[in-house]
């Protein structure tokens, strides 16, 4: 569809279509095929499933200079243009603030939220120590030389494109030990491997924005949220560590906090058809 400022946003749709609507938003960097890739747990929690690409990431538009508030702003536009009141929101690793956004901004139209391996404000002093490696790097950048990020981002992106497989050779050796497990199941493999080929050309701009939204003020504060939230974490994810779960979940008025013990950053995997019935019975 054309946004109002001429932007294209694209979608991906699966599951029931008379089912609860629930938008999924996928990590950093990453595309609709994310999320998607699981039509059978879709299918059987008899939602649907709306999964719309960022702004950079797939078909969508790249939009320079956004803020959180301006994703929030699309996803209304999207439900406006599929006729969709009421609907939830799942927010999947760098997809999580973007949920929580529409939970604080949308609330009169958001039924129930959902951050699953969400991140939490990096810019916030309790947060930054948890992170680790690469990330924290990424995050340091982002808040002080953003311009740095982009070519950094390009080269990796370049590789990722051209060689998936040794990507994905590269990311699994910073893996904790429960994503390893997960990570080498066929059908998860497979989809790594189609999302990093399939990357656009802006990927590597959206990469660096949203990390650069990630380590800012965001906007909006999580205590203001008041629609109904569930936070999904893994103890063992190395990527967002656990403490920025018990944070989102300890930040955000009446957040049930579902702990995943002995997972790590990829549980979605194994539990895409619960988040999504949860929400949908809100939905």
């Amino acid at each position: 569809m054309d946004l109002p400022d001429g932007r294209e946003l694209a979608w991906l749709e699966t599951g029931k279509a008379r089912g609860a609507s629930i938008f999924v938003f996928h990590g950093t960097p990453g595309s609709r095929l994310q999320v998607t890739y699981d039509v059978k747990s879709i299918a059987e929690s008899g939602v649907r499933c709306i999964a719309p690409d960022r702004p950079g990431y797939g078909h969508s538009s790249f939009h320079r200079g956004r803020t959180l508030s301006d994703w929030s702003a699309d996803v209304a536009s999207l439900a406006d243009h599929l006729k969709i009141d009421r609907f939830g929101v799942i927010g999947i690793s760098g997809g999580g603030p973007h949920a929580a956004v529409c939970a604080a901004l949308l609330g009169d139209r958001v039924k129930c939220a959902a951050l699953v391996s969400g991140v939490g404000p990096m810019g916030d002093p309790e947060l930054d120590s948890s992170m680790v490696g690469m990330n924290r790097s990424i995050g340091a950048l982002a808040a002080h030389a953003s311009f740095v990020l982009i070519p950094i981002l390009q080269a990796q992106v370049f590789v990722m494109r051209h060689w998936p497989e040794q990507t994905l050779g590269a990311v699994r050796r910073q893996m904790a030990e429960p994503d390893l497990a997960v990570s080498e199941r066929p059908d998860v493999r497979a989809i790594f491997v189609e999302d990093a080929r399939r990357a656009s050309a802006t990927t590597a701009q959206a990469t660096a924005q949203d990390f650069t939204l990630f380590v800012r003020d965001w906007g909006f504060r999580l205590q203001d949220i008041a629609v109904p939230v569930h936070v999904w974490h893994g103890d063992m994810d190395k990527n967002v560590p656990f403490a920025q779960g018990e944070f989102l979940a300890r930040q955000i008025p009446g957040a049930e906090f579902h702990p995943c013990r002995g997972e790590g950053h990829l549980l979605v995997v194994d539990h895409l058809g619960e988040i999504l019935q949860t929400v949908a019975s809100a939905a």
